[in-house]
């Protein structure tokens, strides 16, 4: 019984089994940021190595030769499969409780963004995180709705 707990609590997203306030979300969402992680990456950030999270949380649910994706976990890690360690260059977040944030929210909790841009049916809206990094927030088309939700965002490298 022990072991089965800590089985779904070790393999249980961050935010997944818990409903918060969007603003809240925004809060994690914006102090992880800075670090290079996101919601669900728990301590894996931007340049870390795949093969650490591998080791920590098992093989990916799904692999190609840029992406990782634990779609249980509500993530995907990008990495340069160039790299011995195979360094993560950015990272997905999915988290279902995503879809409770709306844009004016954001806009309010990050200010003004450095680039908003609609494209393939999303609306992308991306800060700056810390100096290396940018926060990408990926809407719902702006078109027919002023106020979209939230769909998913991503952490990356500077380029």
């Amino acid at each position: 019984m022990l072991i089965a707990f800590l089985f779904v609590f070790a393999t249980t997203p961050v935010f997944a089994a818990t409903n918060v306030s969007s603003s809240t979300l925004l809060d994690t969402i914006k102090q992880r940021s800075v670090k290079a992680k996101t919601l669900n990456s728990q301590q894996f950030a931007v340049g870390s190595s795949l093969n650490d999270v591998e080791d920590a949380w098992g093989p990916a649910e799904d692999l190609s030769t840029v992406a990782a994706n634990y779609w249980t976990r509500n993530i995907r890690f990008l990495y340069d499969g160039n790299t011995p360690k195979r360094t993560i260059t950015a990272i997905d977040d999915f988290d279902p409780q995503l879809q409770t944030i709306r844009l004016k929210q954001v806009k309010q909790k990050f200010g003004k963004p450095i680039s908003a841009v609609e494209q393939e049916g999303n609306y992308y809206v991306t800060y700056k995180a810390n100096n290396n990094h940018h926060i990408t927030f990926v809407f719902q088309s702006k078109f027919t709705n002023n106020n979209p939700t939230l769909e998913m965002y991503t952490i990356s490298s500077v380029q």
